[in-house]
């Protein structure tokens, strides 16, 4: 009997074995056959002659077509091959069908997507577009649905995972697809929310006051606007004295507590750009360089590509999804982009009938709201169904008692939806680049320029409403015309300047307009450190070359730090610190050289002291709405009080600054240790405190997923106002460098990899490079994109 048992168990796992080394042999055939074809030929529907596909030592295609048409369908057909799930989720974020795949744990997402009308918005969109423009879409079209339908049984691991089969791509997807860069980037209506709570904390009494004005500043020293100023022909900034932001509001003020929605402002998100002219360069040629800074996904955000046809040659990144190119060069031009940062949404105080909800108050007269009815499927479960009132200003997006709140947003603006890229990468000068900008209008992106004939520019193009009245600080009141839109800032009014004496161009989203300028664009600016740091390293040097762009990009000095150590060292000669822990953080702080490195003791100091002293500071007067109040220049508030000595922030039983500081310090040093997990000081590390971990949307769950599918944990230099902009969340999404001496000594990389694909070798090839600082060739001339080739693909055209 027991050999008998023996012998039945030794089958059993045999059994379970060849069952594993089965399965284990079927996925690693499904993985490979997953995996795109990079070499030899495939034929593809819809090309008029056959296309060549070079792919370099990071797997960047470089389309060779003998037409543009043939060049959008290669560039379809590509890209799908290395993000065709990216490209799937990005298109179900914006028209609302997440929910579809993920079940209701994306519910909330859809449902803001149905709410703002996306879907009906990118219908529109697609009317405004010309018959030109809907024949260059269709052809990216034709290539993404060519890959879908040659590989059904082979689609992306993820395809298979989750059990679905993606739906034929649409020129509406590719809309979509630009939705989602407007929505992360142009935000503003939670802040119109967190002021309006922050005066409600601070009192009525104090609205207009000192100390209402001193929380939100809106200027520093260290600004370095770059734009002229136009001529002061037709302007109108909002009229001031009925703004609720100031003046008569008390009346008005029913936002309370409980209503305050939870809300989440990535601190220091932005990016930087800057040009030089050949004054400052070794060649005596422009240099131009560019690192937008984005949330980090897998895959990357980017896409990069080289495209090629008759009259056409760009190269550079674009969005997965959408065709041509959005950031990179041809030729003759390079351009790179920031977000300018504008209020370009407004909150309205509706008022509603009671006796018919779907009546709302205009001018004295009850109006019919539109209704929308929504039904959004879910996966596993009913379909959520739901109804939507837009009123004149926009969708009621969010209701409290007697109070809906509709948003008005350039976005949803009629005619705003435009798609300028097939434009801006055929121009061939300063007036054709312009001139393609007016169609760029939502998101505001600061536009640097560079050519070929030594000019440099910048244009900030964009939708920025003009307010009849105030600058949509708060909800105002919706019933009546007065806080209502009137047109926009005209393009040529827009900031902008075209060869500046200097020879200097740089934003960072920080102002970028004088205090002259006659238009209203935002009071949210990004702190202003990383400007700064850019002009002063871009004022140090007349021979600048491609690798010093790139050096500047990782430099991780660090001027708001740099600033609180002297506070500190200061404070200290009148109230030394008596703490052993706090002495030694002075020590370490005294000691910095400004550097914001992984093993900096006193980095960590300096930034958990810095938050220290801003709850300080605020927490007698806020208590608590302290949570709520995050503001971009709040280390310029911290610089306002401290410097210009405003005892009315100075914290009760505090006898001057200095003590508040010295408390502060105290405060701060006594929580590192649970933040590093130790009580030893040689585990003060910076970089150890915000660890870089990048996470797969499947990877949760599973510490073997994991495994496979995330990057990191890795610590991180540099924090969220150096130039290399680190946050746990955020950072430089692509580099690039752009050198008009030579185009093949450009420079460019992106976080991860091209393929979105985790078994592919280009999953995560670049990320090292990106890690460290470094980057790689752009290539461009035709000789160097053959010499660096690694792969060839051949798309000959079929039926």
């Amino acid at each position: 009997m027991k050999r008998f048992l023996w012998r039945l168990f030794f089958l059993l796992i045999s059994a379970i074995i060849l069952a594993v080394l089965a399965g284990g042999i079927w996925v690693r055939g499904r993985v490979r056959a997953s995996l795109p074809t990079i070499e030899g030929t495939v034929t593809v529907p819809g090309l008029s002659a056959r296309v060549e596909v070079l792919r370099d030592v990071h797997g960047v295609p470089h389309i060779r077509a003998q037409s543009l048409g043939d060049a959008l369908i290669a560039q379809g057909y590509i890209t799908a091959q290395d993000r065709l799930w990216q490209m799937d989720l990005s298109r179900r974020n914006a028209e609302g069908e997440l929910s579809e795949v993920f079940g209701d744990r994306t519910l909330s997402l859809d449902i803001e997507s149905r709410t703002l009308g996306f879907p009906d918005l990118i219908k529109s969109a697609l009317t405004d577009l010309s018959p030109e423009e809907h024949r260059l879409l269709d052809f990216y079209v034709r290539g993404v649905n060519a890959f879908m339908e040659s590989h059904r049984n082979r689609l992306p691991l993820e395809f298979l995972v989750l059990r679905y089969q993606p739906r034929p791509w649409r020129d509406a997807d590719s809309i979509a697809v630009t939705l989602n860069l407007a929505t992360a980037l142009s935000q503003t209506w939670e802040v119109d929310l967190l002021r309006e709570h922050i005066a409600a904390k601070l009192g009525p009494a104090s609205l207009g006051k000192d100390e209402y004005a001193d929380l939100f500043p809106d200027h520093s020293p260290l600004d370095v606007p770059v734009a002229e100023v136009p001529a002061p022909a037709h302007v109108r900034k909002g009229k001031k004295s009925p703004d609720l932001s100031i003046g008569d509001f008390q009346n008005e003020l029913t936002f309370g507590l409980s209503s305050l929605r939870a809300m989440t402002f990535p601190g220091g998100i932005g990016s930087n750009n800057w040009v030089v002219s050949g004054s400052h360069t070794k060649s005596g040629k422009p240099l131009l360089a560019n690192d937008p800074h984005l949330a980090f996904s897998i895959p990357s955000v980017w896409y990069m590509n080289h495209l090629q046809a008759p009259g056409l040659n760009v190269s550079g990144i674009s969005l997965p999804g959408l065709p041509f190119v959005i950031i990179g060069h041809n030729e003759h031009i390079a351009w790179g982009m920031t977000n300018t940062g504008p209020d370009v949404q407004d909150l309205y105080m509706e008022s509603f009938n009671f006796r018919n909800p779907k009546k709302y108050l205009h001018n004295g007269q009850w109006v019919d709201a539109d209704v929308r009815n929504e039904d959004i499927k879910v996966r596993g479960e009913r379909d959520y169904h739901f109804t939507v009132k837009i009123t004149r200003h926009g969708p009621i997006i969010s209701h409290d008692g007697d109070r809906d709140l509709a948003l008005q947003w350039t976005l949803l603006t009629p005619h705003a939806v435009r798609i300028p890229f097939e434009r801006i990468d055929l121009a061939g000068n300063w007036q054709e680049f312009t001139a393609a900008l007016r169609d760029l209008t939502v998101p505001m992106l600061n536009c640097v320029y560079a050519d070929d004939q030594s000019n440099i520019g910048f244009y900030a193009a964009g939708l920025v409403p003009l307010r009849k009245h105030g600058e949509g600080a708060v909800p105002v009141p919706g019933s009546t015309d007065d806080y209502d839109w009137d047109g926009f800032i005209p393009f040529e009014d827009l900031p902008h300047s075209f060869n500046p004496p200097g020879g200097i161009i740089a934003t960072a989203n920080g102002r970028i307009v004088p205090d002259n300028y006659p238009y209203f664009i935002s009071a949210r600016w990004e702190a202003p450190f990383r400007t700064a740091r850019i002009f002063q390293l871009l004022r140090e040097g007349n021979s600048f070359t491609a690798p010093d762009m790139l050096r500047i990009q990782s430099d991780i000095m660090s001027i708001e730090d740099e600033w609180l150590r002297k506070q500190l060292i200061a404070a200290a000669e009148k109230h030394p610190p008596s703490d052993p822990d706090s002495r030694f953080a002075l020590e370490a702080v005294k000691s910095w050289d400004g550097e914001a490195r992984a093993d900096s003791a006193a980095t960590l100091v300096l930034e958990v002291t810095r938050h220290s002293l801003l709850a300080r500071i605020l927490k007698p007067k806020l208590g608590d709405a302290l949570s709520g109040y995050i503001w971009p220049m709040s280390t310029t508030f911290l610089q306002n009080v401290l410097e210009q000595k405003l005892t009315r922030w100075l914290p009760p039983g505090d006898a001057d600054f200095s003590v508040t500081l010295m408390k502060s310090l105290d405060d701060g040093v006594r929580g590192i240790s649970s933040l590093v997990h130790s009580h030893d000081h040689a585990a003060w590390r910076w970089g150890d405190t915000l660890p870089l971990i990048i996470r797969h949307p499947l990877s949760s769950g599973s510490p073997f997923a994991r495994r496979w599918l995330d990057v990191g944990p890795y610590p991180q230099k540099g924090t969220g106002t150096t130039v290399k902009q680190t946050t746990l969340r955020v950072g430089p999404s692509m580099r690039m460098v752009v050198d008009f001496s030579d185009l093949d000594d450009s420079l460019q990389n992106i976080v991860l990899g091209e393929s979105g694909q985790p078994f592919s070798p280009y999953y995560r090839d670049q990320f090292q490079a990106w890690y460290d600082g470094e980057s790689f060739p752009m290539l461009f001339s035709n000789s160097a994109v053959e010499k660096g080739a690694v792969h060839n693909l051949v798309l000959e055209p079929g039926r």
